[in-house]
């Protein structure tokens, strides 16, 4: 196209930042591109690179390699990882990747060489993240959904209908939603007769119950970071909820109803009543100081709970997916003693006639003494439950009728046989021995025994099994990482082809996707890259030549191999491949006018192998440089254009830098004084360009919003395919990936 050297007249009205009030406000018309006030720091990119430091606590394999994968979707979903390495417990997997600005979670799965597995989702807050792995999953999985299935009802929390500052507050129906801030610490009194829901949200300051709480039917929600202290008990009926989100301080409990711990709560009084038909639900740390409670409801736990002592009466139930200690003496008397993870008795455990502890799936019970036992430990589950007394084992145990069953060990400070004193001590595969191996984490932080090592086959020896090596037969290879959306056909680049003039910002002068794959070895080392692009349009008459610059010195690159034109380029010192010289020759039609004729595709393809080559962390998979060259008439091969900010190449022509719209001289590389590119790239392969002479204002109707806010806002302006996000009246139809 013959290019011209002022933008055209677009028109696009954007939102502010922030929004108005007045809805009759009209927010400025932005006619030109140049009239876009860019904010410092903005690079023009739809991804940001995020580093990721993921360290291993699993201890159980010494120093053997673990195999770290992430995935920015679910595996069990999407099970495509876009990265993998080793990492053991001395030496992290770090990888530097490029994600899309509009994926803001991550999955991390660490594999041990045994082939066990376990996941933990990241949240992408920033572009430094870490995490450390052990080796169970950091949330119990069974413990999150059976949480989630008994709440599911009644945890609601409403929106807030009235909210009040008053020291003495009345709800008046079932219906009212009464929401209490505080900037100071208060007494308050409380009527809720006819039930209704009470929100209390006064961070760093401690609300005190007074002596006139009087209530039916009242639901009471305590925020983060504030205190809730009751003066007199607390007394919870039928059907009333207690959420605690802060901190909780009472003396007595009596409840009928649900108590719910998402923060801390510590009971210090003398009676701790939980009555049947209620609930107590713990997810943080709670703290019963009571001598003998009374448990004949429900108890879930999810966190870490400290009884002085407890007493589990017919009736009862407990659910302990991790961590409950007893101080004093553990009473059972119930069939529905669940524990999933670790108890710990600090005194006495008593299994009376009719209780029955349960250890489910490789769970641990701990107890100083064990007094007596007319009940049963019935180990539950394929994985081996550990019971074990490291101080005294009573005459009452060995007597009495009590017995070990399932799939369970039994380690004791006094021997029992499997039949001894005319008396059954293990049924059912219970056997006694020490040597189980319990896993220790976060829950569970005394464990037991040594892990099992049965390690899964490694075909070429290089440490990485061969379930997760992508080259089993290859020590010098294992891992493959990808380019961002590499399985869908890769990213796009949308280049002007008039630099240092501006141009008419259609973005569609050459347009390229790609997508690089890196292989590394056991030890994360950069060994080979393979590239694929594609020539999708390109609308101009120039004779543009495309490149792509890697962060490498030229002489690290070994057997290179490419389609025909493909080649490095003499006279660099770092290694840079060019594509073509002249997309004319490639494409006879440009591919950016409406109802013409399609050029196919053109692809080109290139690998090599590296020696000596970095560790990934410093190359990554979006240190890539790629540019466009103008090769018509004088201008030949210094006319080079590049993405915003990044380098340009030893054979660009310097003298070209501050002239005409060029700011580089005293802004960011390729930068006009306005900080536009001349290059921008997109996440996706089929990107939509505008068609010849439509500028990109005029064509995506929230460019320019993601621009003027730095990428904060409308991070998925070339996807979202909304009619006011794009007028598809001006965009080009999707040609094709190019896979």
């Amino acid at each position: 196209m013959n290019k011209k050297l002022l933008i055209l007249s677009l028109g696009l009205t954007i939102l502010a930042a922030s929004c108005s009030k007045d809805n009759t406000k009209k927010e400025p018309v932005i006619t030109k591109l140049t009239d876009l006030v860019i904010p410092a720091g903005f690079t023009w990119q739809s991804t940001r690179d995020v580093n990721f430091n993921i360290s291993i606590t699993d201890t159980r394999f010494q120093n053997k390699s673990h195999i770290v994968a992430i995935y920015l979707a679910d595996p069990a979903t999407n099970p495509i990882a876009i990265a993998k390495g080793s990492a053991t417990y001395a030496d992290p997997f770090i990888a530097t990747l490029s994600i899309p600005s509009t994926i803001n979670e991550a999955y991390v799965v660490k594999t041990s060489p045994d082939g066990s597995s376990v996941m933990e989702k990241l949240t992408l807050t920033s572009t430094k993240v870490s995490a450390a792995l052990s080796s169970v999953n950091k949330y119990n999985n069974l413990s999150l959904l059976t949480a989630d299935k008994s709440l599911m009802s009644t945890e609601v929390e409403p929106e807030c209908g009235i909210k009040t500052s008053a020291s003495t507050i009345k709800l008046n129906t079932s219906t009212d939603v009464y929401c209490f801030t505080s900037t100071v610490d208060l007494t308050i009194n409380v009527e809720a007769n006819n039930g209704g829901t009470l929100k209390i949200n006064a961070p760093g300051k401690t609300i005190t119950f007074g002596d006139n709480f009087n209530h039916t039917g009242i639901k009471v929600f305590i925020s983060k970071e504030t205190t809730v202290k009751f003066n007199r008990d607390l007394n919870i009926k039928s059907g009333e909820i207690f959420s605690n989100s802060g901190k909780l301080l009472a003396g007595n409990l009596s409840s009928n109803g649900s108590l719910i711990n998402n923060g801390e709560a510590t009971f210090s009084g003398s009676n701790f009543n939980l009555n049947s038909g209620s609930e107590l639900t713990n997810r943080s740390a709670m703290v019963i100081q009571a001598q003998n409670p009374g448990i004949n409801g429900v108890i879930t736990n999810t966190g870490n709970i400290t009884f002085n002592s407890a007493t589990f009466n017919s009736g009862s139930k407990l659910d302990n997916y991790c961590s409950f200690t007893v101080n004093n003496v553990l009473t059972v008397n119930t069939s529905t003693f669940n524990n999933y993870k670790l108890v710990l008795v600090k005194g006495d455990t008593y299994v009376n006639s009719g209780g029955t502890i349960n250890l489910i799936d490789g769970a641990m019970h701990q107890t100083l003494n064990m007094s007596n036992m007319n009940g049963v430990v019935y180990g539950r589950g394929p994985a081996v439950s550990l019971f074990k007394t490291t101080g005294t084992v009573g005459d009452n145990v060995v007597n009495n009728s009590g017995y070990f069953k399932g799939a369970l060990q039994y380690c004791g400070t006094r021997d029992l046989e499997v039949n001894q004193n005319n008396k059954k001590h293990f049924s059912d595969g219970a056997i006694k021995g020490c040597g189980a191996y319990i896993v220790k984490d976060d829950c569970n932080t005394i464990g037991n025994g040594v892990a099992p090592v049965e390690l899964k086959p490694d075909t070429d020896g290089d440490g990485i099994i061969d379930e997760e090596d992508d080259y089993p037969n290859d020590k010098t290879k294992a891992f493959n990482n990808f380019s961002v959306n590499y399985h869908n056909g890769g990213s796009t680049i949308a280049f002007e082809d008039s630099w240092p003039l501006l141009g008419d910002y259609d973005l569609n002068d050459v347009v390229l996707t790609y997508k690089h794959l890196v292989v590394t070895n056991a030890k994360n080392v950069a060994v080979r890259i393979e590239g694929k692009w594609n020539l999708i349009a390109s609308g101009a008459s120039y004779k543009n030549g495309a490149g792509v610059q890697f962060p490498l010195p030229k002489g690290m690159a070994t057997n290179f191999k490419a389609s025909d034109g493909v080649s490095p380029e003499d006279g660099q010192d770092s290694l840079v491949v060019i594509l073509f010289n002249n997309a004319r020759d490639q494409q006879v039609l440009w591919n950016t006018m409406p109802n013409q004729s399609l050029s196919p595709i053109k692809t080109f393809t290139f690998s090599f192998d590296l020696t000596n080559g970095p560790n990934f962390p410093a190359l990554g998979v979006s240190a890539f440089n790629p540019f466009i060259f103008n090769g018509t008439k004088d201008a030949i091969r210094g006319y080079e254009t590049h993405l915003y900010g990044k380098n340009p190449t030893k054979l660009v022509n310097k003298s070209l830098f501050g002239t005409s719209a060029d700011n580089s001289l005293k802004g960011a590389y390729y930068s006009t004084k306005s900080k536009l590119p001349w290059g921008i790239e997109i996440p996706v392969a089929t990107f939509r360009y505008p068609y010849e002479k439509i500028g990109i204002l005029d064509s995506y109707l929230k460019f320019s919003n993601w621009a003027t806010s730095g990428g904060s806002l409308y991070t998925d302006w070339y996807s979202n395919t909304g009619s006011d996000f794009r007028d598809v009246t001006k965009l080009f139809p999707t040609v094709g990936a190019g896979n």
